[in-house]
């Protein structure tokens, strides 16, 4: 069966279906080439090298330029055919060009906190309750983060201009209080 990433391309996005469709289809597009009707779930964390020289510099390109290898997935945390299907079938429900999974909301928390440290955005509007290790990570300042803790009411008024991230959880973990997403969006100026 033939895994390669290439194979995983969502389609183009001039290509329209109705949302429950999409729900169905999406990211599931090399299936019929494949001769599959179900997505088969890949549990690899590495993969076959047969030439350890080319495969070197294949993982050296991709560290050097951070663009996605030609030929067979690299290690599963960094390329996995099941993965790929979910971000290529997430990134078309949300009409985004792509999507990255992670393995739990604390590993993406950490991903975002860095990236958007790395571009100077440090600050971090939080609303409470949050799960307690996000609380946690936030509050340590580990990641170069600083922190207004806020209510839902006080969001527009804590961010600031290195404001890089609004965090909101809802239902938050363990209350299950929950958090307008509309009225936040509005608060950040997303929404009219």
């Amino acid at each position: 069966m033939d895994t390669d990433a290439t194979s995983l391309t969502p389609p183009a996005p001039s290509r329209s279906r109705a949302l429950a469709t999409e729900a169905v289809h999406a990211g599931r597009d090399d299936l019929a080439s494949l001769g599959l009707h179900a997505a088969p779930i890949d549990l690899s964390t590495t993969y076959p090298s047969y030439d350890s020289r080319a495969e070197a510099e294949r993982i050296d390109a991709f560290a050097a330029t951070g663009a996605q290898p030609e030929g067979p997935p690299v290690y599963a945390r960094l390329d996995n055919p099941t993965t790929a299907r979910f971000e290529n079938a997430l990134a078309t429900l949300e009409g985004t060009e792509s999507a990255v999974a992670f393995a739990s909301g604390m590993a993406a928390l950490s991903a975002v906190l860095l990236a958007r440290a790395s571009a100077g955005l440090r600050h971090v509007v939080a609303v409470r309750p949050l799960y307690g290790c996000s609380d946690h990570l936030l509050g340590s300042g580990l990641l170069g983060t600083e922190v207004t803790w806020t209510d839902p009411a006080g969001i527009a008024d804590a961010i600031r201009p290195d404001t890089g991230l609004v965090m909101v959880e809802t239902p938050a973990n363990p209350t299950l209080a929950e958090v307008d997403i509309r009225a936040v969006a509005h608060s950040c100026g997303s929404v009219p």
